[in-house]
């Protein structure tokens, strides 16, 4: 599985690289707001900085997703601890007690 991951990581830079090198003679006018703007910015700069605006935005929701998972399977730990207790309980219960009869009495 790595090796496809690789692989395709592989191809994906070859494709940046490829768009990058035909698009480093353009350029484009960035408005951030009114009254900030930014004229002939290259547009591999901006290609980049969206890259690293994205792998930012992507780590952070996969932080607050992984923390929630762990939570999620820590608690479920938990609940599978108390349900196995239980169960070990239930096994040491004689079937009279469980049918309503002391243990004590005799039939």
């Amino acid at each position: 599985m790595w090796l496809v991951r690789m692989l395709l990581f592989l191809v994906l830079v070859i494709v940046v690289t490829g768009f990058a090198m035909q698009n480093g003679a353009e350029s484009a006018t960035v408005k951030l707001w009114p009254g900030k703007i930014f004229f002939d910015v290259p547009l591999v700069l901006l290609l980049f900085e969206a890259f690293v605006l994205g792998a930012v935005v992507w780590f952070v929701v996969s932080i607050f997703h992984e923390v929630t998972l762990r939570t999620a399977i820590r608690r479920l730990k938990r609940e599978n601890t108390d349900l196995n207790q239980e169960i070990a309980g239930l096994r040491s219960i004689s079937l009279d007690v469980i049918e309503g009869e002391s243990p004590d009495e005799e039939p």
